[in-house]
């Protein structure tokens, strides 16, 4: 009887001692706003099915070999369209050992300055002509749309790859023109000068989630590359892939032009995070690990 338990109690004691692990979370605790920042849980163990929730957005992330042992990487942001300073609660969540594991904290989103101008122009470079709304209406369903795609696994990797081979910048992410005395929207993304037929290319791996012409953007590309991360270019003269088309990181995707609603040839470039447009200048010289460093680590379990 005894040689029937005892191996039995082996087995018991070996798994409790093999499903003992040790969690953590990172996130800043202040960062400015509209500027990208790295978040992750780590843990010694297996877990599955992360997800955070940051301004009322759910992401889904990857669990990788890394860290101390398995771990998530996540990319976060602020929208300067969208976002006010203040603090903002965000919520960690994961599985592991049948048990949902859930921890929480605040991040201080601070105010930050952007360049603003001020312009004396016609009504009807203000203004889409009302025969256009319609159009314009239909188009921002579809980006929309777009911009709420949610998938894993993570594809994009850090630094990205600057989509042009020369990167000079014309119009900067934040800045806000005033026409006619009336505030306009902030510049979601970054202009970059670019001669009509220069070629763009893909600054992470992904998936093309949308492509089209339309009435503002003109020519316009957006690749989904997982957790909630979405590059977009706008103003394109030819649009070299399909939405579905699986892209590798520095893959041609388009040339540059002028169409939509802009004065003459270059490029705009987008970072969205879970649908928050960010700057995408600053993570061109920086990677998910050094930002992680700039966060703080607080055990789970």
């Amino acid at each position: 009887m005894h040689k029937k338990i005892f191996p039995a109690l082996i087995l018991v004691l070996l798994f409790a001692a093999s499903s003992y692990a040790s969690s953590w979370i990172n996130f800043p605790a202040e960062w400015d706003l509209g500027q990208a920042f790295a978040v992750s849980i780590t843990s010694t163990a297996d877990y599955s099915d992360p997800v955070i929730t940051w301004l009322d957005r759910t992401i889904n992330l990857s669990v990788e070999n890394g860290g101390a042992g398995r771990i998530s990487y996540g990319l976060l942001g602020s929208d300067v369209r969208n976002t006010k300073p203040g603090d903002y609660k965000i919520l960690f969540e994961f599985t592991q050992a049948g048990q949902r594991y859930k921890a929480s904290g605040n991040i201080k989103i601070k105010p930050r300055e952007y360049p603003r101008e001020n312009l004396r122009v016609s009504s009807k470079m203000v203004n889409p002509p009302k025969k256009e709304l319609s159009r314009i209406k239909s188009e921002q369903k579809l980006v929309g749309a777009a911009l709420r795609t949610m998938t894993t696994p993570r594809l994009w990797t850090t630094p990205p790859k600057p989509p042009l081979a020369s990167m000079t910048s014309t119009s900067h992410y934040g800045f806000r023109r005033i026409y006619n005395g009336v505030p306009r929207t902030p510049h979601s993304g970054e202009d970059l000068r670019a001669a009509n037929g220069t070629e763009v290319t893909a600054p992470f791996a992904g998936v093309v989630v949308l492509t089209g012409f339309h009435y503002y953007a003109g020519g316009s590309v957006y690749i989904d590359s997982g957790n909630g991360v979405i590059t977009a270019f706008f103003h394109l003269k030819d649009i070299l892939v399909k939405k579905g088309d699986k892209l590798a990181k520095g893959q041609l995707v388009a040339r540059s032009g002028s169409t939509g609603r802009v004065t003459g040839p270059h490029l705009h470039y987008s970072l969205f995070l879970s649908g928050r447009a960010v700057d995408p200048i600053p993570l061109l010289s920086t990677s998910i690990t050094q930002m992680l460093k700039l966060g703080t680590q607080s055990q789970v379990n």
